[in-house]
């Protein structure tokens, strides 16, 4: 019971910060205007000024290869788990199966992963394997996404371009952070103590910005159709994914710190991006909405127990 009140401990915060979004956009103070601007602040300078933040400033040693090898296959294994399930389960529609897989594979770690990581370990996380998770992982995500949406398209143009999927990545702003700190910290680049402290403010507005943005995007009106669809992928998102692969990762003999990290970047709910790409690529992003609905309701539950269940069983610290 102990361990479970400590998980519950650990994700209020992060939970109390989405209610303050969803309470201030039901009473209007915050409108779709605010989020889609706010939401562009958060991933085009307060997120990468984060990262670009904290790696310039951490000791990093070594790339972790089995650690990148681990989080690439786990992100392949639910892709595939999700559309086999997604079959069984009776999904003839293209658009809704790619909508479902899409949001049972991808979870939002950068917005919601990064503070509950923050809240457990404090400042002591592993920057060496946040940058595996967010180089190699969130790349694989958004290569991933493009082929299964096109993929699964009703479009007769289903053409895949690997110079767009490049650009994508290439211009992605967290990845330039990622990068940008990474050379800044290996060449011991030296940067004025104006501008580092202006880097380091602007960074600290990235987790609760985000997660009012959240939460104020959240509808819950909108999760009524399709609920064994929607519940199977928040369900495969939030339990399935860290129950398969973080036994996996105890056996491969991953640290402590490794599988903390892991655990948040499997049990995260879907990421608000599901809903972008599949309304951008013509899937249903109608369903995808509720998933992400879904998936962040059940988080409240799953995240205490999880959290609770890597402590008891000295898997966190």
């Amino acid at each position: 019971m102990g361990n479970l009140f400590m998980g519950f401990n650990i994700v209020f915060p992060i939970f109390f910060i989405l209610g303050l979004g969803l309470f201030a956009k039901q009473k209007g103070y915050i409108d779709e205007n605010f989020i889609d601007k706010g939401t562009w602040l958060v991933f085009y300078i307060a997120l990468p000024f984060k990262l670009f933040y904290d790696i310039k400033n951490a000791k990093i040693e070594s790339l972790h290869l089995n650690y990148v090898i681990y989080i690439l296959v786990g992100i392949l294994l639910l892709i595939f788990i999700s559309i086999l399930i997604g079959k069984i389960i009776g999904i003839r529609d293209n658009k809704k199966l790619s909508a479902f897989a899409h949001c049972a594979y991808r979870s939002n770690f950068v917005y919601v992963g990064f503070p509950i990581l923050d809240i457990i370990y404090g400042g002591n996380v592993s920057l060496e394997h946040i940058i595996v998770v967010v180089a190699f992982g969130l790349t694989l995500y958004n290569v991933a996404a493009i082929v299964l949406l096109t993929y699964y398209s009703e479009s007769e143009n289903k053409h895949i371009s690997v110079k767009d999927i490049l650009v994508k990545i290439i211009k992605n702003p967290m990845i330039v952070g990622i990068f940008a700190g990474a050379i800044f910290n290996f060449l011991h680049i030296p940067m004025y103590s104006g501008i580092d402290k202006s880097v380091e403010m602007i960074s600290r507005i990235s987790t609760p910005l985000s997660l009012i943005l959240i939460g104020a995007s959240l509808n819950f009106e909108s999760a009524k159709n399709d609920l064994g669809i929607i519940f199977t992928s928040a369900f495969i998102k939030t339990v399935l994914a860290p129950l398969i692969l973080i036994p996996i990762g105890v056996i491969l003999g991953f640290t402590n710190m490794e599988l903390g990290i892991a655990y948040v970047f499997w049990a995260t709910p879907c990421a608000v991006n599901c809903f972008i790409f599949t309304r951008q690529m013509n899937s249903d992003h109608v369903l995808a909405s509720k998933i992400i609905t879904v998936s962040f309701i059940m988080s409240i539950l799953t995240y205490p127990v999880g959290i609770s269940l890597m402590n008891h069983f000295n898997l966190l610290y």
